[in-house]
């Protein structure tokens, strides 16, 4: 009976371990916005210690400093909204009296329509296809009006959640740093206290310079409409700078609805508007990216590309957004920890290689 018992110990061993795996990654799952909240507020943790650290240094505590910074920061977004508020009113209010101009643009759309109806009889007219789109954004807004105040409830707890919890880490780093190295063998804790630091000063590096990167970008977007003559450059200059938040395709899917307005005011504003886009793009990444971040974050683009859409994948939008410092924190992991123990294992086999058999 014991060696029966021996026998199949790790089988169900393998069985019960299989189970936990099972429960743990559907625990993941269920708990998918909560780790996504958890996972920004350590990025904001992150950002926010450097200047915590120098208002130590002038004898603030982290119980002020921190909130002190938080006000910081919401007094800069209320100034950018007093100054920038009316004139996205303005521009939104000369819509009407620009409407007339975007009617006679479309009649030249519907006839283009028409020409290619002739050569493909099956396609609905063009009336009926933009009755059906019009019925669509209308549903869409009606949708999203009546879920408005729930979604506005649910982003102020999301955003009250970052601010208590990364608070609470900045406040109390050092005891979760001394309580992790409680669990690592006494000869290894300075390695692994050098590892958390590097990951926590990258991903914190990386979120203070992705600030600055899309101001900057935003802001010569800006410049580049109002030069070019594209209406509503106050918005979509926004919604350009935000599409930084993803990196590589953010940027352009940011610029789809830039596109659709530059192509109502013909094909030159369309095409001047891809010509100072593509120039924007490639001085953001020769130029303003590498002097911001100072190559301290040279992820490879395959990694970043492949870490936004596994991202993705796993928890959509808040995947994508997370996905690459998360990935720069796997590349210390790397760099530090496997890389060298990889290479310790080499240098082992190649002073003792193993002798062939027979």
């Amino acid at each position: 009976m014991g060696a029966t018992w021996d026998r199949a110990k790790p089988f169900y061993l393998g069985l019960v371990l299989a189970f936990l795996t099972a429960l743990a990654v559907l625990a993941l799952l269920r708990l998918e916005h909560v780790l996504l909240i958890l996972f920004v507020s350590i990025l904001f943790a992150s950002a926010l210690s450097g200047p915590t650290a120098k208002l130590e240094e002038w004898r603030l505590p982290i119980a002020i400093s921190v909130p002190l910074i938080y006000l910081s920061v919401l007094a800069v977004v209320v100034a950018f909204l007093w100054i920038v508020t009316p004139a996205l009113f303005a521009q939104l209010a000369s819509f009407a009296d620009e409407a007339p101009a975007y009617a006679d643009r479309s009649e030249g759309l519907r006839s283009a329509y028409d020409d290619i109806r002739d050569n493909y009889p099956t396609l609905a007219p063009f009336e009926t296809q933009v009755a059906r789109l019009g019925q669509a954004i209308f549903n869409r807004v009606a949708e999203r009006a009546l879920r408005l105040p729930t979604d506005v409830f649910k982003v102020f707890i999301d955003l009250l959640s970052v601010f208590v919890i990364s608070t609470l880490i900045v406040s109390s780093r050092r005891r979760l740093l001394a309580a992790i190295l409680l669990l690592v063998h006494p000869d290894h804790r300075a390695e692994v206290r050098d590892v958390l630091r590097k990951m926590w000063s990258r991903i914190g590096y990386y979120v203070r310079a992705k600030v600055i990167v899309m101001t900057i970008d935003g802001t010569l977007m800006y410049i580049a409409l109002r030069i070019i003559g594209v209406p509503f450059a106050v918005p979509l200059a926004i919604i350009v700078a935000l599409g930084e938040v993803v990196p590589r395709v953010g940027p352009w899917l940011a610029r789809i609805p830039l596109f659709g307005i530059a192509a109502l005011d013909g094909l030159q504003t369309l095409g001047l508007t891809v010509v100072a886009s593509v120039l924007i793009e490639n001085l953001k990444g020769f130029v303003i990216s590498p002097l911001v971040e100072s190559r301290q974050l040279d992820i490879p683009p395959l990694v970043v590309f492949l870490a936004v859409l596994v991202g993705s994948a796993l928890f959509g939008l808040g995947g994508a957004i997370v996905a690459v410092p998360a990935a720069a924190m796997l590349q210390v992991l790397g760099e530090e920890v496997i890389v060298p123990w990889r290479q310790r294992q080499l240098a082992v086999s190649a002073v003792d290689p193993v002798a062939p058999d027979g």
